[in-house]
C-alpha cells in the first residue's frame, strides 16, 4: 500500500486567519522594541535575569 503525501503547501483558512491576526501588529512591536537590548528571562517569582548569547542566565 502506498502512502499519499499530504499537501504541505496548502494552509487551512482558519490557520491562515490566525496567522494574519497574530502578525497584524508585528511592525508596531518592532518599532517599539529596542535594538540593542539583551534578552530577558522572567522567573516564576517575577524576578528578571538577562540571558547571554548562549542562553544562560546572567545573575
Amino acid at each position: 500500500m502506498t502512502e499519499i503525501p499530504p499537501p504541505w503547501k496548502d494552509i487551512a483558512p482558519s490557520v491562515q486567519a490566525l496567522l494574519t491576526a497574530f502578525h497584524q501588529d508585528t511592525w508596531i512591536k518592532q518599532e517599539l522594541a529596542p535594538t540593542d537590548s539583551t534578552p530577558v528571562y522572567q522567573c516564576a517569582d517575577g524576578t528578571l535575569y538577562e540571558v547571554d548569547e548562549d542562553g544562560w542566565l546572567i545573575e
